[in-house]
């Protein structure tokens, strides 16, 4: 893991080091900061533009998208946010939403896209701030729980960034926050004047959701439309822009995410105790046989530590989350034996009596079932690994987490190796 480049916005734009990143062909995330503690993330996959976000409660959400485009409605995103609480490593959002009928696949792709460059075009507006590129080989160690790489060209989304930014220039004036603008009416209009129908509706969505985002999202209408609209309004004195409280730097403290992000987020996953207690009780499984039931028992820890980090965020996790994980991995079984698997946990002593039943037989079979059984095992692990710390925002805690835990797998190697 390491910064290749990184230096201030005011000396070098984002869209100067899009271009780096693109010619260079490379593959990480770039990491950008403010003053004002927002925080932003581009990944890449050999120089196309992967994915991206924003660390800020105001930040746009896949939810937004399909709304603002008008794929879907409020009611269908809540309902599958309700369903990604209670199964935290199971499908996101919109796959869910797909799943509910109340998209299609081709809508999500397009909607993931639109977020995506919709995202890079707001990073495009900062003016102030730091960068910095960590360089990963592998993508996908950095981008968050599920999401895939869209590699989009750097030229397209670095053209869509210099037009957005050419028209806030001006609209900068009257929505001084831009799409976290909030906005409310005039108390007395100038002159009397006469109002069509969308106009009309325009201002009723304006008292009843202030913010330009949330207006345009209840329009199910694209929020630069809208913005253009509500811009000219401010111009003309029928609307005005309300001073927006100032949020204090975070001096290093976790940045908030949207609130359905936010509530699904697993930093305080405590990870390194988890993995201690791990390495302890490996070394007083000195034996073969001990040592595979070792590995389901660590698989149980890791699903317990899981179900009480959503508990005290509030959340329940679903009873069959490791089940579920187990038939989308084609981990359920070894070759006839069906693991036993109730409440997030493994069977210990089921899976412990055939350890003994095959590995206290012939010493061929025994081997190749120990192999079998470690590879199987340690395969189920790294998945719930990996779920857990995709749901980590920041790619460097994440790569970070990726090496702590690598380094146990090949110390635990060695000791399977010495046995």
């Amino acid at each position: 893991m390491s910064a290749v480049l990184s230096g201030s916005l005011k000396e070098f734009g984002l869209v100067e080091v899009l271009q780096v990143v693109e010619m260079g062909a490379m593959t990480g995330a770039i990491h950008l900061k403010q003053s004002s503690g927002r925080m932003g993330i581009l990944y890449f996959n050999e120089g196309k533009l992967a994915n991206c976000s924003e660390f800020d409660p105001g930040a746009l959400t896949i939810g937004d998208v399909l709304q603002q485009m008008g794929m879907t409605t409020y009611q269908y995103i809540e309902q599958a946010f309700a369903q990604q609480l209670q199964d935290l490593l199971g499908k996101r959002i919109g796959e869910r939403l797909v799943m509910m009928g109340a998209i299609t696949e081709q809508q999500l792709r397009e909607a993931l896209r639109t977020k995506m460059i919709w995202t890079a075009r707001e990073f495009g507006l900062w003016q102030d701030g730091t960068y910095e590129f960590i360089a990963s080989p592998n993508v996908q160690k950095l981008l968050p729980y599920g999401e895939a790489s869209l590699d989009i060209d750097v030229m397209r989304v670095t053209m869509e960034i210099v037009r957005y930014s050419d028209e806030w220039q001006e609209l900068h004036n009257y929505l001084p926050y831009g799409m976290r603008t909030d906005l409310m009416m005039a108390q007395v209009i100038p002159q009397p004047l006469n109002f069509d129908l969308r106009s009309l509706q325009l201002f009723t969505y304006v008292n009843l959701y202030r913010r330009v985002r949330r207006i345009a999202c209840a329009l199910r209408r694209p929020e630069m439309d809208v913005a253009r609209e509500l811009g000219q309004f401010v111009q003309q004195k029928l609307l005005f822009p309300t001073p927006q409280e100032l949020v204090p730097p975070s001096n290093g403290r976790k940045i908030r995410l949207p609130d359905p992000a936010e509530r699904l987020r697993l930093e305080n996953f405590e990870l390194l105790d988890l993995l201690s207690r791990m390495e302890l009780a490996w070394d007083k499984h000195p034996t073969p046989m001990e040592q595979l039931p070792a590995l389901v028992d660590f698989v149980n820890w890791t699903m317990d530590a899981l179900t009480e980090t959503c508990r005290a965020k509030g959340i329940e996790l679903d009873p069959n989350t490791l089940l579920s994980l187990m038939y989308n991995e084609r981990l359920t079984n070894m070759g006839n034996y069906a693991f036993r698997v109730e409440q997030n946990h493994i069977d210990v002593e089921d899976f412990s009596a055939l350890c003994r039943n095959v590995m206290g037989g012939d010493i061929q079979n025994a081997s190749a079932f120990y192999d079998e059984a470690t590879m199987v095992l340690q395969r189920l692990l790294c998945c719930v690994f990996e779920m857990i710390n995709s749901r980590v925002a920041n790619p460097r805690e994440r790569l970070e987490n990726q090496e702590v835990w690598e380094a146990m797998f090949e110390q635990f190697s060695l000791q399977r190796n010495e046995a």
